[in-house]
């Protein structure tokens, strides 16, 4: 476990879009916390870092600009789940049992927030996700709910997969490889319900599990029922297995992959290099630091720059995860003014019923309300191409 100790400020400033003034956080106040729970272990995974830097660079923000509750600081702390679902109910369990912590935010593995959301319902401290998109995070029947998403959703974020596949590569029959996970089933539902829609019929939907060294079979019934694109559920690794293989057939043979967003929440450049080039393989995402108007976009992705040294906007790894850390954290520091308190429940109400907040993905009206948990939506989405480099470049 690893504390980020956030910088301090010794001047009075109004702390934005919360219409109040607090003095800088003093040495001797104890700290806020806000937990995140990622899969650092996952070696090809940049997602937990890139999310973990989103986060801090939120918090150090607030805490110059007088931190909370009268100028106590924000503090982040992160615990490695290592991919695994088990692990990441432990460290949620001991995160939300900490003193002052007002809520825990989930990250890229889909099936460890599912398995989450009861520990965060009997322990009355909100999982807010910020990378997973499976319906169940939020979609549940414990009331009051206390999981809370500010990412895609695969109701709507594999939907625009299926409209991809029928728009931009004219297909009428397609091929679903999908991993048998929270994750996967999570994306049948949607293919089940709404391919109808954009008149895509699914001949073969195939199941894998993580680890599996080699989809050539599974490929090649695609081939057989005469489909016309590939819709690809899974993150880097599988993403490169499946890669490396569909290059080495004939050109007339690759069909076109429409990909979900955790094949980018890593290495995957490296582990292909320039196969990426010889297929197409479009990802869904909700965000691009490239040509972003936002204000907060660009100023994040400056910050990102200079703390990391990235070369450019294009060059920074898993934004989606920084960004959406960043206005999560942004949105609890409001939520914790309107409460008062550190209190935990009380925080989960006040989340519910925040003021309008202009972050860097999107202005927020109200990002979250009673009956929707879910701050962002489909007018958030587009899909990029990954480039030998690791830039993620936005396609029409």
């Amino acid at each position: 476990m690893r504390w980020i100790h956030a910088c301090k400020s010794l001047v009075l400033v109004t702390l934005m879009g919360a219409g109040w003034v607090q003095a800088a956080p003093a040495v001797d106040k104890p700290p806020v916390l806000i937990g995140f729970d990622g899969a650092y272990g996952q070696k090809t995974n940049t997602a937990p870092l890139m999310i973990e830097l989103g986060a801090q660079i939120a918090i150090e923000e607030i805490n110059q600009a007088g931190g909370v509750l009268g100028g106590r600081p924000l503090k982040l702390v992160t615990t490695d789940n290592k991919g695994v679902s088990a692990r990441g109910k432990d460290n949620f369990v001991e995160l939300a049992s900490m003193k002052d912590m007002v809520a825990v935010l989930g990250g890229k593995y889909s099936p460890i927030s599912v398995e989450v959301v009861p520990e965060a319902q009997r322990l009355k401290v909100p999982l807010i996700s910020v990378w997973g998109s499976a319906d169940e995070i939020t979609d549940h029947n414990f009331k009051p709910s206390y999981s809370f998403r500010l990412s895609l959703k695969d109701e709507w974020g594999v939907e625009a997969m299926i409209k991809r596949m029928a728009g931009s590569f004219k297909a009428q029959r397609g091929c679903a490889l999908l991993p048998n996970t929270a994750w996967g089933r999570s994306a049948e539902k949607v293919i089940q319900a709404r391919s109808g829609r954009w008149a895509v019929t699914f001949p073969v939907v195939a199941w894998y599990n993580w680890g599996d060294q080699s989809f050539a079979a599974t490929y090649r019934s695609c081939l057989d029922a005469k489909t016309q694109a590939l819709l690809f559920v899974g993150n880097e690794k599988e993403a490169a297995v499946l890669i490396k293989e569909i290059v080495q057939l004939p050109v007339d043979q690759r069909l076109p992959v429409v990909a979900h967003w955790g094949t980018v929440g890593g290495v995957l450049h490296e582990l292909v290099g320039d196969a990426l080039l010889q297929l197409k393989f479009d990802v869904v995402q909700t965000f691009t630091f490239i040509n972003n108007p936002r204000p907060k976009a660009r100023q994040l992705a400056r910050k990102l720059m200079q703390r990391k040294h990235y070369a450019s906007e294009a060059a920074i790894p898993s934004p989606v995860g920084a960004v959406h850390a960043y206005d999560t954290v942004h949105l609890l520091a409001l939520a914790i003014a309107q409460a008062k308190t550190t209190d935990a429940a009380k925080i989960r109400t006040a989340l519910e019923n925040l003021p309008p907040y202009v972050g860097a993905v999107r202005d927020y009206q109200r990002a979250f309300t009673p009956t929707r948990h879910d701050a962002l939506g489909p007018e958030q989405l587009l899909f990029v191409r990954l480039t030998p480099k690791g830039e993620l470049i936005p396609v029409h």
